[in-house]
């Protein structure tokens, strides 16, 4: 499981989102803004010490995705997670802009009282709040900083497998986080902006959230495939190192995700092995293969997976529900396939 599991107490943290403003003049930014500071895989890596990790796909908390439950005073959330390769460890970033200043002290203060004296030293950013709970699997140590920035909240979890994390530790990792909070107001993103035409075309099944240019490694993340190594070396092996990432809201069921990449193989045949070795199933009539992929969490936990190919493209879908360790809706299923089918096409020309 991807997203951070905590005690009771402790569940209040998973329902963060972002809003425009850090800083008494506020910040008027956006989603992308907000997604140029947080640290690359380069950078965590130098921070941990450790060339093993890497960074998954971004989440863009925009609406309409999870709208129903969304606070009234946040206005929008951007994460990312960075997996520990070797171990099931991981860092979750998760950065919530709040309307107004006020709205985001006042969700730390909501929190702090719901926890009993959580440590608020050593301190980063305007506010912070460390505490820590026993999860399940293989990184049951889960600790987490709670920094805010003006009105900006990071929620920075840390899965560990092992114990030994101390207050220093933490506050480490959440200033490294949360430093480029302060200057946010004058960031313009450097976003790796993907390619519209490398994404699906527009439609009514699907609302785009946010989308970019992400290195292969975030595939393997993203498909929470167990030999990461190996897949990101067949990828590279085909020339392959980055690739075009869009992050959607599935139109009938808000609470679903949906994220996409594309592939440019050297030749259709590379294409094809590809998608063999990737479909969760034999491909339908349309040359779609989809099924759904268990995944950790409930014993019902899962998500969709579509897989075509079009001449040298190879196209991924990825429908899942918001809150990972839960079941994706079956309204994943056609409008899924009508993506699918839809950017098949555009990619053979009908764009």
């Amino acid at each position: 499981m991807i997203r951070f599991r905590r005690a009771a107490a402790l569940v209040a943290l998973a329902g963060l989102a972002s809003s425009c403003a850090a800083g008494s003049g506020g910040f008027s930014g956006k989603p992308a803004d907000v997604y140029s500071v947080i640290p690359t895989q380069s950078d965590v890596r130098k921070l941990m010490g450790d060339d093993n990790w890497w960074e998954g796909a971004p989440t863009f908390g925009v609406q309409p995705l999870n709208a129903q439950t969304t606070l009234a005073t946040e206005k929008f959330s951007v994460s990312q997670v960075f997996k520990h390769v070797g171990t099931d460890e991981y860092l979750f970033p998760r950065y919530t802009v709040f309307d107004k200043t006020s709205s985001a002290t006042s969700y730390m203060s909501d929190v702090q009282n719901n926890l009993s004296n959580p440590p608020t030293s050593p301190k980063v950013g305007d506010q912070v709040i460390y505490t820590g709970a026993f999860g399940s699997g293989g990184a049951p140590y889960q600790y987490a900083a709670l920094v805010r920035v003006g009105q900006i909240v990071l929620d920075l979890t840390w899965a560990r497998k092992d114990r030994g994390v101390t207050i220093q530790m933490l506050a480490k990792n959440a200033k490294a986080f949360a430093e480029p909070l302060k200057n946010i107001s004058k960031v313009h993103a450097k976003l790796r902006t993907a390619d519209p035409d490398g994404l699906p075309p527009a439609g009514t099944s699907i609302t785009l959230l946010g989308s970019t240019e992400l290195p292969v490694e975030a595939f393997a993340v993203m498909i929470l495939n167990t030999l990461p190594e190996e897949v990101t070396a067949l990828m590279k092996g085909q020339g392959i190192t980055t690739f075009p990432y869009g992050d959607y809201a599935l139109n009938s069921d808000t609470h679903m995700e949906v994220q996409s990449a594309l592939f440019t193989f050297p030749t259709a045949k590379d294409a094809a092995d590809w998608a063999a070795a990737f479909s969760p199933d034999k491909p339908d009539d349309n040359g779609i293969s989809f099924g759904y992929i268990q995944t950790s969490g409930t014993p019902a936990a899962g998500v969709y997976r579509f897989v075509f190919v079009s001449g040298r493209y190879g196209g991924f879908l990825i429908c899942k529900p918001a809150l990972d360790g839960t079941a994706a809706s079956r309204e994943c299923e056609d409008p899924g396939q009508r993506v699918a089918l839809g950017w098949k096409l555009a990619l053979g020309g009908l764009r």
